[in-house]
């Protein structure tokens, strides 16, 4: 069986992939990561994938998988993303080819290179934030329930929303204006990322 593969098999079982997700301990974003074959399979998972479908997986664990370019900073400035993503609302295009600009890190800044920037469109955060409003992105920092959080999509698009959790395979995120709760299929979901505040590490 590959990886690719699992989605149907899933479907077969009358399964989701949040089922296999919980089972491996791991996000639905990167259970999708895996299954695209941008992040590799750890050994125990591998394991745990083939005690799930009863079946060998025809890959080697110790491979490595092909790698999506990370976002990465230069050593003094940090990328801004915002421009307006077409047909998709509020959402902006979030890829290297759609940096807007290079800033300064932000005051009390200490981290690495896993910071950056988003330029929001749209007014569905305010008050919070206000449309061309840039807020900083901590990369690859899963947020807390009740957090601001940037939604990268597996299109390529992001959008700044307030984090509610994730179950049954979707993600679930709130707005202000007009007060909403919103889901989103985990599926089309590829990261996570907190809004950094200044004291977050």
């Amino acid at each position: 069986m590959e990886l690719s593969d699992i989605p149907d098999r899933l479907r077969l079982m009358r399964r989701s992939q949040a089922d296999l997700a919980r089972t491996l301990d791991l996000d639905p974003s990167s259970l999708t990561k895996t299954i695209k074959g941008v992040r590799r399979v750890q050994p125990a998972e591998a394991i745990e994938i083939e005690k799930f479908f009863g079946e060998k997986l025809s890959i080697s664990v110790t491979e490595t998988a092909p790698q999506t370019p990370r976002r990465k900073a230069t050593p003094t400035k940090i990328p801004v993303y915002g421009y307006a993503a077409a047909g998709q609302g509020e959402r902006i295009a979030y890829a290297d080819s759609h940096i807007i600009d290079y800033l300064d890190p932000p005051p009390f800044w200490r981290g690495g290179d896993d910071l950056a920037y988003v330029r929001l469109v749209g007014e569905s955060m305010e008050p919070r934030y206000f449309s061309g409003e840039i807020v900083a992105v901590r990369l690859n920092l899963p947020p807390a329930k009740g957090s601001d959080c940037l939604i990268e999509f597996t299109d390529g698009t992001a959008k700044i929303k307030t984090y509610q959790g994730q179950r049954d395979g979707r993600v679930f995120a709130s707005q202000y204006n007009p007060d909403q709760s919103l889901s989103y299929e985990a599926a089309t979901v590829a990261a996570l990322h907190s809004v950094w505040k200044p004291g977050m590490i």
